[in-house]
């Protein structure tokens, strides 16, 4: 291990924090844009069910998706920490169309 002096060690220290400081800021810009295209995406999808006619659930899913993803976007633009997504696992569509898959069924517990 190299021995470092005081001096070279802080100033060390001092450009590891700035360089976290801007990979942070970079990320949160990312995230803040992720989330602007989400709002914008979840916008058409509510303006074409509202065009559409296609029913006050279908308005009303779309309308929910809408508002969450306004509410994200400003809460990362103004600086909030992201929230945690759930991540929901789907069954793959050759399961699910046929019925069949390699794993047994799993038994209840009586």
């Amino acid at each position: 291990m190299v021995k470092l002096d005081d001096d070279t060690q802080k100033a060390l220290l001092l450009y590891n924090r700035r360089s976290k400081a801007a990979e942070d800021a970079v990320a949160a810009t990312q995230r803040v844009n992720k989330a602007a295209k989400a709002k914008d995406a979840a916008a058409a999808e509510l303006k074409k069910a509202q065009d559409s006619g296609g029913g006050a659930e279908v308005v009303a899913e779309a309308d929910a998706t809408y508002r969450a993803a306004v509410a994200t976007w400003q809460n990362l633009r103004d600086g909030g920490e992201p929230e945690e997504e759930e991540v929901v696992e789907e069954p793959a569509a050759e399961e699910t169309a046929s019925g069949d898959s390699d794993e047994a069924p799993a038994e209840e517990p009586a």
